[in-house]
């Protein structure tokens, strides 16, 4: 049997809690050390998530030759420097979304995993959940004939006014935060960028982006629209539809009970057809855990030309919803 992949966590932020929930069954990954900016908090953390130890800094998770793997859920803007740090200590990379804020720094972080012969995995659960490789394959196989239209949207309301996701300079907003999801989603299903986008948004206080909507259109007629906001009902949704053919469903991070389905459509009536459930931290933790141990890579990994083009839509989204122009990314 196969050692699991030791993860240390940096910072005790709230998704890091699920992570270890979600993670915590699995015999191919364990969390194994965790660090924060205050002792007390990594302590509370610790204690309520079962994780053995407690690091007394950063570094000190970088430096431990017990730990294989580092998780990343700081603020979007230290995600390149930690990441960098790690990959230089010789550690795997799960870094929260987006894994960077320019597409010169997922250059600089593919040179860097390429150097330490590291793995770097940007984390978007969603991708390793049965229900997305179904629509993934369902799309490529042809099942709903040429691809004409995708729509995605992701919203909830964010009521902390002093959360960093509202502050520009830490890579804050709606499109760097929940916008992600479904333009990667939208990139995947299309394998290219687009030629042209066009957005308009909402900006807060501090300039932040609240809301967002976007068009994006190909050269060959594909058209997608995608929309996110800080000021909803949680809502999460995806909507493919081809010359012969749609598809429907949640593409959620973690696939529970209700949520398990995808809706098919040959015409105005559609049909729910039942898909596996799993917990998308553990999903694609394995998946980094299984590249680690020398394993082909996912057949759905995601690449760093996806990784890449995303970036650059999310920056000529925003300049375009500034500018009110279209923009070529």
């Amino acid at each position: 049997m196969n050692a699991p992949l030791r993860i240390g966590i940096l910072g005790a932020a709230r998704i890091a809690a699920g992570f270890c929930q979600g993670v915590a069954p699995s015999s191919a990954v364990q969390v194994t050390a965790v660090a924060s900016r205050s002792a007390e908090r990594a302590a509370a953390f610790a204690q309520a998530q079962a994780v053995p130890r407690v690091l007394p800094d950063y570094e000190a998770v970088l430096g431990d030759p017990d730990i294989d793997a580092v998780y990343i859920p700081l603020s979007n803007d230290q995600h390149v420097p930690w990441a960098l740090r790690a990959l230089a200590a010789g550690k795997h990379v799960l870094c929260e979304k987006p894994m960077a804020l320019s597409v010169d720094d997922v250059d600089r972080l593919q040179a860097a995993s390429e150097a330490a012969g590291r793995t770097v995995l940007e984390a978007f659960p969603y991708r390793f959940q049965p229900q997305t490789l179904e629509l993934l394959a369902r799309v490529r196989g042809g099942q709903i004939g040429t691809l004409r239209q995708l729509s995605g949207e992701f919203g909830f309301t964010l009521r902390n006014d002093a959360d960093y996701r509202l502050d520009p300079a830490l890579g804050g907003g709606a499109l760097w935060d929940v916008g992600v999801y479904p333009l990667s989603m939208v990139r995947a299903l299309a394998g290219r960028l687009p030629a042209s986008v066009q957005a308009s948004a909402t900006w807060g206080p501090g300039g932040a982006d609240h809301a967002l909507a976007a068009v994006l259109t190909w050269d060959d007629g594909l058209m997608a629209t995608v929309q996110c906001r800080f000021d909803a009902l949680v809502h999460r949704h995806l909507r493919i539809v081809g010359s012969e053919g749609a598809l429907a469903c949640g593409f959620h991070n973690h696939v529970g009970p209700g949520l398990d389905w995808i809706e098919v459509y040959r015409g105005y009536e559609g049909q729910r057809e039942p898909v596996p459930q799993g917990n998308g931290f553990r999903l694609e933790a394995e998946a980094l855990a299984a590249l680690a141990r020398g394993e082909p890579p996912h057949p759905h990994w995601p690449t760093w030309a996806e990784t890449r083009d995303t970036t650059r839509l999310v920056q000529a989204l925003l300049e375009s919803a500034r500018s009110g122009a279209v923009r070529r990314p």
